[in-house]
């Protein structure tokens, strides 16, 4: 629910600002919102102080007690609840299960994450990150209010207008793809569907700039119709990529590894998608001062490009259960011991016998709720 939160903060934030440009002159502008802003910043760290630990954690103590109690936190159910003991068994004896393998260990992680079982996996967690950040979005969302000007839009009030129902666009992506897209199509549509939208948007949004004039010329036709085609451009790829490569990178990441190597590995592909979040923000003002609308078109072909790696390297993951099935998802039908001797496949499949319903519950969500970029 973080990103939904975040996309309805962005909105609001959006409506506000162009209030203030408004009602309010001179340095207040700014410093206004900059103090709202600290007020939930705030509330996060005080709330830090009281949140429980999380039961995977615990589990590794070895303390079966103390995740029974994160749990029945968690879920807001009593501690003698089935389910909540149930579910602390099974998650007490996936992390336990780890023990035995050395991957968890840091120093043979390179050496397992390099191995035939996780490459690529691994390989694909991290593309799907590059792909998504290369497609454009983050310069969208920190530069668009610059592009609206760009567009023709003279107001600054204006131009923060549209900038907040930009967010409301991303919100509308965010609900759209939570309550109906996963539930009627797998990953690789999604992925091909949507960024092949937001591949033609960018397109779009680059020749529009491209062909409009220095000034307005008071405002005839053609150029508001510019205008308007380069704001409804920009929409639609918003949500284009929120159906997309924005949520399902995060899905496909938080479902495709091994549980014990999971953390890592997941590490390994948040630090990929923050680092190129980074170079996004970095590179694209100098591309807009530079070479100004052909930027746009640039990452029109960086989705095309990210297309073709979803066609090609990434599998259909949704509704796909750890362990031998994921394992056959990605060409491992005949496996049965790691390189190192280990077993590869997941404590899931043993534990499944034990637990059905949570198993049951497992493989229905899999693949299908991790939310928004």
């Amino acid at each position: 629910m973080s990103r939904l939160n975040l996309y309805i903060s962005a909105a609001v934030a959006g409506m506000l600002m162009s209030g203030y440009q408004v009602v309010i002159q001179g340095y207040q502008q700014w410093q206004i919102p900059v103090a709202i802003q600290l007020l939930p910043g705030t509330i996060l760290l005080l709330g830090t102080l009281y949140i429980n630990e999380t039961p995977h954690y615990l589990a590794a103590m070895d303390n079966i007690d103390q995740v029974e109690d994160s749990l029945s936190w968690f879920r807001g159910l009593p501690i003698t609840d089935r389910g909540v003991k149930l579910e602390a068994k099974e998650i007490s004896m996936t992390v336990l299960s780890g023990v035995r393998r050395p991957a968890i260990h840091k120093q043979h992680f390179l050496r397992k994450a390099l191995s035939h079982p996780i490459r690529k996996r691994l390989t694909v967690g991290v593309g799907l990150f590059v792909a998504q950040n290369m497609s454009g979005m983050n310069a969208l969302n920190y530069y668009v209010a610059i592009i609206f000007l760009t567009a023709g839009f003279e107001s600054v009030s204006a131009c923060l207008f549209l900038t907040g129902i930009f967010g409301f666009a991303k919100l509308a992506a965010a609900l759209l793809f939570m309550f109906v897209c996963v539930r009627i199509y797998g990953n690789r549509f999604w992925l091909l569907w949507g960024t092949s939208i937001c591949a033609t948007s960018m397109f779009v949004l680059g020749c529009c700039t491209a062909t409009m004039p220095e000034s307005s010329d008071n405002g005839t036709v053609p150029s508001m119709v510019r205008a308007t085609v380069c704001v409804m451009s920009v929409y639609v790829y918003a949500i284009a990529f929120g159906v997309s490569s924005g949520p399902i990178a995060w899905n496909v990441c938080s479902e495709i590894f091994p549980s014990y190597i999971n953390a890592q590995c997941c590490a390994v592909t948040t630090c990929t998608q923050w680092l190129f979040q980074i170079i996004v923000a970095a590179i694209t003002s100098i591309l807009l001062a530079s070479i100004r609308p052909v930027t746009f078109v640039l990452y029109g072909l960086c989705n095309v490009l990210g297309m073709g790696f979803y066609y090609f390297c990434v599998p259909e993951t949704r509704g796909i259960a750890l362990g031998k099935e994921m394992s056959r998802v990605f060409g491992q039908q005949d496996l049965k011991d790691g390189e190192d001797g280990e077993a590869v496949e997941e404590v899931e499949d043993v534990a499944d016998h034990e637990t059905p319903l949570l198993a049951a519950e497992r493989r229905r969500r899999r693949g299908s709720i991790a939310i928004v970029v």
